[in-house]
């Protein structure tokens, strides 16, 4: 038997919509950030210590956000780091984050 979701009212479905929408932007953001170099790598785990919705950020989206790292090199460093693709910042590990700071921090 499945669960059965919650029954909103229109203003819940509403206001649960702007909260999507305002996440959203701000991981948006948060890699505009990350790319253009005002943001680094220490700073946005502070940020997502702070912030749950920096923290629910896939780290492949982090990587390949970074300047000079595409998708091939994203997917080679998680690799090496025993991260899954579907990770998410918050859930990563001392070691993993031990191994991405030695992979992209020079």
């Amino acid at each position: 038997m499945s669960p059965i979701p919650p029954t909103l009212s229109q203003e819940q479905r509403v206001l649960a919509s702007q909260v999507a929408v305002a996440n959203r932007r701000r991981r948006a953001e948060v890699k505009r950030m990350v790319k253009s170099g005002d943001l680094s790598l220490e700073e946005l785990f502070e940020l997502a210590e702070r912030e749950a919705c920096v923290a629910q950020m896939r780290a492949y989206d982090l990587i390949s956000a970074l300047p000079a790292i595409g998708e091939v090199k994203a997917d080679r460093i998680m690799t090496k780091a025993a991260i899954a693709k579907t990770r998410r910042i918050r859930g990563l590990g001392p070691k993993q984050r031990a191994e991405l700071f030695k992979a992209l921090v020079r």
